[in-house]
Protein backbone atom coordinates (compact mmCIF):
# COMPACT_ATOMS: atom_id res chain seq x y z
CA UNK A 1 0.00 0.00 0.00
CA UNK A 2 1.15 3.52 -0.83
CA UNK A 3 2.19 5.55 1.57
CA UNK A 4 0.43 9.39 1.40
CA UNK A 5 2.49 11.03 3.84
CA UNK A 6 6.29 10.09 5.27
CA UNK A 7 6.51 7.46 7.09
CA UNK A 8 9.80 7.59 9.65
CA UNK A 9 11.54 5.24 11.52
CA UNK A 10 12.09 5.74 15.10
CA UNK A 11 12.76 3.90 18.66
CA UNK A 12 11.30 1.31 20.17
CA UNK A 13 9.03 1.43 23.75
CA UNK A 14 5.55 0.44 24.74
CA UNK A 15 2.53 2.87 23.70
CA UNK A 16 0.42 4.18 25.98
CA UNK A 17 -3.07 5.38 26.13
CA UNK A 18 -4.18 8.29 24.09
CA UNK A 19 -3.36 11.51 26.85
CA UNK A 20 -0.92 14.07 27.70
CA UNK A 21 1.78 12.38 29.52
CA UNK A 22 5.61 13.30 30.26
CA UNK A 23 8.99 12.24 28.56
CA UNK A 24 10.07 10.36 31.72
CA UNK A 25 7.31 7.72 30.53
CA UNK A 26 9.33 6.86 27.82
CA UNK A 27 12.59 6.52 28.91
CA UNK A 28 14.54 3.04 27.08
CA UNK A 29 17.74 2.34 27.03
CA UNK A 30 17.40 0.27 23.58
CA UNK A 31 15.72 3.31 22.02
CA UNK A 32 17.64 4.78 19.01
CA UNK A 33 17.90 8.73 18.48
CA UNK A 34 17.89 10.35 14.47
CA UNK A 35 16.68 12.79 12.86
CA UNK A 36 14.60 12.11 9.46
CA UNK A 37 13.25 14.26 6.40
CA UNK A 38 9.94 13.71 5.54
CA UNK A 39 8.45 13.44 1.93
CA UNK A 40 5.19 14.43 0.41
CA UNK A 41 3.99 16.29 3.63
CA UNK A 42 0.76 18.36 3.21
CA UNK A 43 -0.18 21.65 4.45
CA UNK A 44 -3.99 22.10 4.30
CA UNK A 45 -6.65 24.76 4.82
CA UNK A 46 -9.12 22.87 7.43
CA UNK A 47 -12.21 24.32 9.48
CA UNK A 48 -10.54 25.34 12.96
CA UNK A 49 -14.40 23.52 14.12
CA UNK A 50 -12.32 19.95 13.12
CA UNK A 51 -10.21 20.40 16.45
CA UNK A 52 -12.26 22.30 18.56
CA UNK A 53 -15.59 19.72 18.50
CA UNK A 54 -14.82 16.75 16.56
CA UNK A 55 -11.54 15.49 17.30
CA UNK A 56 -10.95 13.81 20.81
CA UNK A 57 -8.67 16.92 23.34
CA UNK A 58 -6.48 13.89 24.58
CA UNK A 59 -5.17 13.75 20.63
CA UNK A 60 -4.02 16.56 20.35
CA UNK A 61 -2.78 19.87 22.82
CA UNK A 62 -1.67 23.45 21.95
CA UNK A 63 -2.27 23.03 17.92
CA UNK A 64 -0.10 19.73 17.77
CA UNK A 65 -1.68 16.39 17.88
CA UNK A 66 -2.68 12.51 16.62
CA UNK A 67 -5.55 11.07 14.34
CA UNK A 68 -5.17 8.07 15.24
CA UNK A 69 -8.07 6.31 12.99
CA UNK A 70 -9.45 5.73 8.98
CA UNK A 71 -12.76 7.50 10.50
CA UNK A 72 -11.23 10.66 12.35
CA UNK A 73 -9.21 11.34 9.11
CA UNK A 74 -12.26 11.15 6.84
CA UNK A 75 -14.03 13.75 8.81
CA UNK A 76 -11.08 15.97 8.32
CA UNK A 77 -11.09 15.39 4.97
CA UNK A 78 -14.49 15.71 4.65
CA UNK A 79 -13.66 19.06 6.45
CA UNK A 80 -11.15 19.83 4.06
CA UNK A 81 -12.94 19.34 0.62
CA UNK A 82 -16.71 20.60 1.98
CA UNK A 83 -17.36 22.52 -1.39
CA UNK A 84 -14.83 19.71 -3.75
CA UNK A 85 -15.19 16.21 -4.40
CA UNK A 86 -11.56 14.70 -4.06
CA UNK A 87 -10.66 11.70 -2.74
CA UNK A 88 -8.79 10.96 0.41
CA UNK A 89 -5.16 9.36 -0.02
CA UNK A 90 -5.20 5.86 1.37
CA UNK A 91 -3.49 5.86 4.70
CA UNK A 92 -2.73 2.36 6.86
CA UNK A 93 -3.96 3.41 10.03
CA UNK A 94 -2.36 -0.20 10.86
CA UNK A 95 1.54 0.93 10.76
CA UNK A 96 1.09 4.66 10.67
CA UNK A 97 -0.92 7.41 12.52
CA UNK A 98 -0.96 10.87 11.16
CA UNK A 99 0.74 13.74 12.65
CA UNK A 100 -0.52 17.62 12.59
CA UNK A 101 0.51 20.44 13.61
CA UNK A 102 -1.29 23.91 13.23
CA UNK A 103 -0.73 27.79 14.86
CA UNK A 104 -3.85 27.33 17.35
CA UNK A 105 -3.65 31.44 17.89
CA UNK A 106 -3.67 33.05 14.18
CA UNK A 107 -3.60 32.03 10.62
CA UNK A 108 -0.34 31.15 9.62
CA UNK A 109 0.57 28.36 6.47
CA UNK A 110 2.29 25.27 8.50
CA UNK A 111 4.73 23.14 6.80
CA UNK A 112 6.45 19.93 8.41
CA UNK A 113 9.77 19.85 7.25
CA UNK A 114 11.57 16.64 9.08
CA UNK A 115 11.33 15.04 12.90
CA UNK A 116 14.04 14.82 15.37
CA UNK A 117 13.14 11.32 16.90
CA UNK A 118 14.25 10.43 20.39
CA UNK A 119 13.60 7.31 22.64
CA UNK A 120 10.53 7.18 20.15
CA UNK A 121 9.83 10.57 20.50
CA UNK A 122 8.86 12.81 17.69
CA UNK A 123 9.46 16.27 17.93
CA UNK A 124 8.44 18.10 14.15
CA UNK A 125 10.50 20.79 12.75
CA UNK A 126 8.07 22.78 11.48
CA UNK A 127 8.41 25.66 9.06
CA UNK A 128 5.50 28.56 9.41
CA UNK A 129 5.06 31.86 8.28
CA UNK A 130 4.96 34.83 10.75
CA UNK A 131 1.56 36.62 10.19
CA UNK A 132 -0.88 37.77 12.76
CA UNK A 133 -3.78 37.05 11.18
CA UNK A 134 -6.86 36.35 13.07
CA UNK A 135 -8.26 32.94 12.24
CA UNK A 136 -11.23 33.72 10.38
CA UNK A 137 -9.87 37.31 9.44
CA UNK A 138 -10.86 40.29 11.28
CA UNK A 139 -13.78 39.81 14.21
CA UNK A 140 -15.87 43.31 13.57
CA UNK A 141 -15.62 42.81 9.68
CA UNK A 142 -17.35 39.39 10.11
CA UNK A 143 -19.78 40.66 12.10
CA UNK A 144 -20.28 43.48 10.53
CA UNK A 145 -20.92 41.10 7.08
CA UNK A 146 -23.41 38.68 9.15
CA UNK A 147 -25.70 42.21 9.87
CA UNK A 148 -25.57 42.68 6.42
CA UNK A 149 -26.59 39.67 5.57
CA UNK A 150 -23.04 38.53 3.59
CA UNK A 151 -22.09 34.83 3.61
CA UNK A 152 -18.69 34.78 6.11
CA UNK A 153 -16.38 31.91 5.54
CA UNK A 154 -16.11 29.69 8.25
CA UNK A 155 -12.50 30.15 10.17
CA UNK A 156 -10.14 27.94 9.45
CA UNK A 157 -6.63 27.13 10.16
CA UNK A 158 -3.95 25.97 7.75
CA UNK A 159 -2.35 22.92 8.92
CA UNK A 160 0.81 20.59 8.13
CA UNK A 161 0.01 16.08 8.13
CA UNK A 162 2.71 14.01 8.36
CA UNK A 163 2.23 9.72 8.85
CA UNK A 164 4.11 8.38 11.61
CA UNK A 165 5.06 4.64 11.89
CA UNK A 166 4.11 2.93 14.72
CA UNK A 167 6.02 1.29 17.23
CA UNK A 168 5.69 -2.64 16.86
CA UNK A 169 7.52 -5.66 17.93
CA UNK A 170 10.63 -5.94 16.04
CA UNK A 171 10.05 -2.56 13.92
CA UNK A 172 10.53 0.59 15.92
CA UNK A 173 8.75 3.54 15.77
CA UNK A 174 7.12 6.40 17.05
CA UNK A 175 5.34 5.94 20.52
CA UNK A 176 4.48 9.97 21.08
CA UNK A 177 4.84 13.08 19.71
CA UNK A 178 6.65 16.01 21.86
CA UNK A 179 4.15 18.94 22.23
CA UNK A 180 5.95 20.80 25.11
CA UNK A 181 9.47 21.20 25.96
CA UNK A 182 10.50 21.52 29.41
CA UNK A 183 13.85 22.55 31.14
CA UNK A 184 14.14 18.82 32.82
CA UNK A 185 13.56 16.34 29.39
CA UNK A 186 11.32 13.89 31.48
CA UNK A 187 8.90 16.94 32.46
CA UNK A 188 8.15 17.43 28.70
CA UNK A 189 5.02 17.27 27.79
CA UNK A 190 4.05 14.55 24.90
CA UNK A 191 0.76 12.93 23.27
CA UNK A 192 1.27 9.22 23.03
CA UNK A 193 0.53 7.62 19.87
CA UNK A 194 -2.66 5.09 20.43
CA UNK A 195 -2.70 1.71 20.01
CA UNK A 196 -4.16 0.48 16.50
CA UNK A 197 -7.84 0.88 16.34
Amino acid sequence: MRCWLAAIGGAAVLALCGCTATMGDYVDANALTLQSPVQNAQSLDIPKRFFDEELPARFQHAGIGIINDQATFLKLWSAYTQDTTVLPPSIDFKNFAVLFVYDPEYYNRVFIRGLNVWQGIANPIVERTNWKLAIGGDPKMREIKEKQGIAVPEPKVNVGLVELLRNKPGRPGVTAVLVEGAEKPEDSLVIPVPEVP
